[in-house]
């Protein structure tokens, strides 16, 4: 239990009052006037104990619980969560204050709730704009509450071991022609392959050894007896997707007041507004939103997709296809910080011997030094089909040679798009690179 200031008051008048009861009793020509002062000082000391046991009972056997529909969300996103508070027991509750104590940024869940009734619940919805990638414990829950002349406060804490996941802020790459000689594509191979591919030709018997998922249960009834889907070989290469996570290469610029004011959207009308967020001016950030548009229209466009970004640690997602492949990418990138310390260049030496020939590798950088240039390189000379998206480091703020870049990307013929700050993304990389 907490003591007030208002508690220290009152004791000093009890206190007062005590004295003033002695002093009248001794020296004062009116006697009689100590019976007031007496009566001062008990009025003080009941009150203080009356309210200390009020506020004892207030939260006295309350609880909170907080329900969520969805635990993954993108940034961007508006997250609901409904609080319940419960009161099991007979008693008033003048006034209760629910503050969440989670680290979410820019959450508005906090609230004070007046005149609960004896077993009554009372509950509330709560809606916070997502605006930072990461994973965010649900809780602790602080429940207080006090007496009516605010001299004591009592708090209850209730942890919560939920976990929100936001991913990154990923817009729609609705369509993209695919040009040949850098992106993957093409007529499907007549040549049966050992792995599953999108593209079945026909059945055969079944053979030992051959995985229990090809069986063609259909064909296998009307036969009676086990057959096998065959499968043409996918013709569309490997899809590597290298994000540049340097920390020396990125760039943030710290927000102004206007900047800082335009990424709070009131939350009550969040749900209406399909364009109430905008990404930080930060360079590592719109590089991880262009990684995730990227992959979610390559996967959904049943490519094979691999990703790398050297952060703190090494982090390599081994190419795959499927909505399985696209989760965990997308988990990858909600985790990452931008504090790496391997160069562009380094990344695409430790890759390129892993990515097999033939693959297109979409690298995503501020970097516009020299080191570039000898990473697209390094990536010509294993036969792979490079494309760059490059950040504007200038846009944001920051020093760059775009000019420089653009005059080697043109010359040697590599495609690639040019993001700037407040740039839509994906109208961007539609409109430059497909």
């Amino acid at each position: 239990m907490i003591v007030r200031r208002t508690f220290w008051y009152i004791t000093a008048i009890v206190v007062l009052a005590f004295l003033a009861t002695w002093y009248t009793g001794q020296y004062s020509v009116f006697p009689n006037s100590r019976v007031v002062f007496l009566r001062l000082a008990l009025l003080g000391l009941f009150l203080i104990l009356v309210n200390w046991v009020w506020t004892w009972l207030s939260i006295r056997k309350m609880s909170v619980q907080r329900t969520q529909r969805v635990l993954r969300l993108q940034v961007g996103n508006v997250f609901e969560e409904r609080f319940e508070i419960i009161n099991p027991v007979g008693l008033w509750r003048l006034w209760l204050d629910i503050q969440d104590l989670s680290e979410i940024p820019g959450k508005s869940s906090s609230k004070v709730l007046s005149r609960v009734g004896p077993r009554q619940n009372r509950f509330y919805n709560a809606r916070s704009i997502l605006t930072q990638r990461g994973s965010f414990v649900l809780g602790p829950t602080l429940l207080r509450s006090g007496d009516p002349f605010g001299m004591f406060l009592s708090e209850k804490l209730f942890f919560g071991d939920k976990k929100l996941i936001v991913l990154p802020y990923t817009e729609p790459i609705e369509h993209a022609a695919e040009p040949p000689g850098f992106l993957p594509g093409g007529r499907v191979i007549r040549q049966k392959g050992l792995d599953a591919t999108s593209f079945a030709s026909g059945v055969r018997e079944y053979q030992p050894g051959d995985p229990l998922s090809h069986i063609h249960w259909r064909s296998s009834a009307k036969r009676d007896r086990f057959m096998v889907k065959e499968f043409d070989r996918d013709p569309q290469a490997d899809i590597w997707v290298l994000l540049d996570g340097d920390k020396v290469a990125n760039f943030t610029r710290e927000k102004s007041k206007e900047e800082a004011d335009s990424l709070i959207v009131d939350a009550f009308w969040a749900w209406k507004q399909d364009d109430g967020f905008k990404l930080p001016p930060d360079t590592f950030e719109y590089g991880v939103s262009i990684a995730s548009s990227l992959i979610n229209f390559y996967i959904k466009a049943e490519k094979t997709v691999g990703f790398a970004c050297a952060d703190r640690i090494m982090s390599v997602i081994p190419a795959e296809k499927g909505e399985r492949q696209l989760g965990k990418i997308l988990e990858t990138l909600a985790f990452l910080e931008g504090d790496g310390s391997l160069p562009v260049n380094g990344l695409i030496e430790a890759m390129a011997q892993q990515i097999p020939r033939g693959s297109t590798v979409v690298l995503i950088t501020p970097n516009t030094r020299e080191n570039i240039q000898i990473a697209l390189e390094i990536l010509i000379r294993k036969n792979l089909n490079p494309v760059l998206i490059l950040i504007d480091r200038e846009s944001f703020g920051g020093v760059s040679q775009v000019s420089e870049v653009k005059s080697y990307l043109e010359f040697q013929n590599i495609p690639f798009a040019l993001v700037q700050f407040g740039d839509p993304i994906g109208s961007v990389i539609q409109s430059q690179l497909f």
